[in-house]
């Protein structure tokens, strides 16, 4: 009985690093991707569809965002990611310019399959590059002379420089907050321009908007970035952990005896994070980081003061 499992999950690996084989190679046809986990004997009938579906979500859970669009399967990113600097984004940006300006033909095709090969392996911060551009221009922002394009150069040279930096900077509550801190990177929420940040004990990060920092002083300090604690960990229980859809940036890392769930999120903005758990009341507990727990805490006490008498 073991071997047969055995035999079964090196099947479903071998199908599934194939399917991503085909996908690195680009758009994938639906009949294709039906044929494969069907072994070629699909008849309209069988449940392959589940199969499918089940190879689908298992690469969700591992962060592989694939979609399909108009009859074909497209894979958004990549497992394996390469670290792009801004210059490096900017050469690519004229190469997609370039691109645009050949003749359809096998050329176009094979030069568009080759930016988008590029474009999926982007890291974290290439993509957030990126989403600040993409966001700016959806809002129809003239983003080459905007007041915004002033201050991502700004945020892009603040990280590049790698030194600490003080801030001086409001919260939520319009208190002044006084930060020592390492530049990470910038990103786009809630169409604002934020900063992101590393505290100087170096267990908290910080997204600030930049409409909210009061001064930016540099310090003659070299910044480490390397342990930012951007994975939240939490269980959920009872009827939350059986109704609970996982998102494209969580993945389920535990099902315990009673049921409880625990998951590895990744990456949500901080603070959209804590008002989502928030809701979820006595059904979600945070595991991780310790700044997160008590962040929690703060925002239950403050509610609580509501309803004092």
């Amino acid at each position: 009985m073991t071997k047969k499992l055995t035999e079964k999950y090196n099947d479903a690996c071998i199908k599934l690093f194939e399917f991503l084989k085909m996908l690195y190679q680009g758009d994938v046809e639906f009949k294709r991707v039906i044929n494969h986990f069907s072994d070629g004997e699909y008849n309209g009938k069988s449940n392959t569809h589940v199969t499918l579906n089940k190879y689908l979500n298992a690469m969700k859970i591992f962060g592989i965002k694939v979609k399909k669009i108009n009859g074909k399967y497209r894979m958004y990113n990549s497992p394996y990611k390469l670290k792009f600097d801004l210059d490096d984004l900017k050469s690519i940006k004229c190469l997609k310019q370039a691109g645009e300006l050949l003749p359809d033909g096998k050329t176009k095709t094979n030069f568009e399959s080759f930016i988008r090969a590029l474009e999926i392996r982007f890291d974290e911060s290439a993509q957030s590059i990126c989403q600040v551009e993409n966001s700016t221009q959806n809002l129809y922002l003239e983003f080459a002379n905007s007041e915004i394009t002033d201050q991502l150069q700004y945020c892009m040279k603040l990280c590049h420089d790698k030194q600490k930096l003080e801030l001086i900077f409001t919260n939520e509550k319009g208190e002044e907050i006084n930060l020592l801190c390492s530049p990470v990177e910038q990103i786009y929420q809630k169409r604002k321009l934020c900063l992101k940040v590393l505290g100087n004990n170096g267990t908290r990060v910080y997204d600030i908007p930049i409409d909210n920092i009061k001064s930016i002083k540099q310090l003659p300090i070299a910044s480490s970035t390397q342990a930012i604690p951007t994975t939240v960990v939490y269980r959920i229980k009872n009827r939350l952990a059986k109704n609970y859809k996982i998102r494209e940036w969580e993945r389920v890392d535990k099902i315990e005896y009673d049921g409880s769930h625990i998951i590895v999120n990744k990456n949500e903005d901080l603070n959209l994070l804590v008002q989502r758990l928030m809701r979820y009341g006595t059904q979600c507990t945070i595991i991780s980081p310790k700044f997160l727990k008590e962040e929690m805490i703060e925002r239950i006490n403050d509610t609580l003061k509501n309803y004092e008498e």
